[in-house]
């Protein structure tokens, strides 16, 4: 029988006692309160081998109740698949940025008012999706798209103002992908999640790249290409990271299960479920979270 790995033998104690990663990340807190607390993520690291907990195995001893020796035995086991290098979102984008603003400017001064307008007309587009069928929400998705992109690359404006713009135009990649795809254009589709993924790192927004990511992740797990999916869902968690807000982030796990499911793993689309409801189980009426997000409950999951 294969000898388990410090990484394995802490998930088994740990569900052993029906405990949750955040229990045991709160528990060992508690044991070591001279310490920074280690994360739910720093959990989910050891386990899937990711990083060690060399410093944290007396305390870990201590909360699951084994003798040291038993985890320093297994420390020494490496993981039963080494893991390989992490993908970034990064990693997916063409060469070249698609949306380098024109080297000169001419275009009319874009104002906050403007992209107000724009983000309201963003969530109409979204809640329409709801309702109507994909093929008919092309057109509207792409004309709107085409709008915002020619004011960021043509138009002046603030920093501040060049940020909004592109998180819109993230907003309505993420949508325009989702209605192709939908439609079954699924070439396109890429193109324009591609193309909201820059747009949201141009920004800064780690959550909603990881959206549109998690988005594109999906589409490639229902189109023959699971083990890619896995890759780039994985990385969509990554780039929202671990403080995105509660939706956001078992959003981002629950495509992770996806693609695990369609790739048939099966454990790992339940570890990943699994986290994606810890993480929903965080959500409170005082959690902010993208508007985008107004979906997601524990009924999607």
């Amino acid at each position: 029988m294969a000898r388990e790995s410090v990484g394995e033998l802490v998930r088994r104690l740990r569900l052993a006692r029906g405990w949750s990663q955040q229990r045991l990340a709160d528990a060992l807190a508690q044991a070591a309160p001279g310490r920074v607390p280690p994360t739910r993520n720093d959990v989910s690291r050891w386990e899937i081998g990711t990083r060690s907990p060399r410093e944290w195995l007396p305390f870990l001893a201590l909360v699951l109740e084994v003798p040291r020796e038993l985890l320093e035995a297994a420390k020494a086991v490496p993981p039963a698949e080494p893991a390989p290098r992490v993908l970034t979102v990064a990693d997916f984008l063409p060469e070249g940025d698609p949306l380098a603003p024109l080297a000169v400017r001419t275009g009319r001064r874009i104002g906050a008012g403007q992209v107000a307008d724009l983000t309201q007309r963003v969530h109409g587009l979204r809640l329409a999706d709801d309702v109507v069928y994909g093929k008919d929400l092309i057109a509207p998705a792409l004309r709107e798209l085409r709008a915002a992109v020619t004011l960021y690359r043509q138009g002046t404006h603030t920093e501040q103002v060049g940020r909004e713009l592109l998180r819109a135009i993230g907003e309505l990649a993420q949508i325009a992908g989702w209605v192709a795809s939908d439609a079954g254009e699924h070439a396109e589709a890429e193109r324009i999640y591609r193309l909201g993924i820059s747009a949201a790192r141009a920004a800064g927004d780690g959550v909603l790249s990881g959206n549109v990511a998690g988005s594109l992740a999906y589409q490639w797990s229902n189109t023959g290409r699971p083990s890619d999916a896995v890759d780039l869902a994985s990385a969509a968690v990554e780039e929202a990271g671990p403080d995105a807000p509660a939706k956001a982030r078992a959003l981002h796990l629950d495509r992770v299960a996806w693609a695990h499911t369609r790739a048939g793993q099966d454990r790992s689309a339940m570890t990943a479920l699994g986290e994606a409801s810890e993480a929903l189980g965080q959500d409170s009426a005082g959690t902010e979270s993208p508007s985008y997000l107004y979906w997601m409950d524990a009924g999607e999951l």
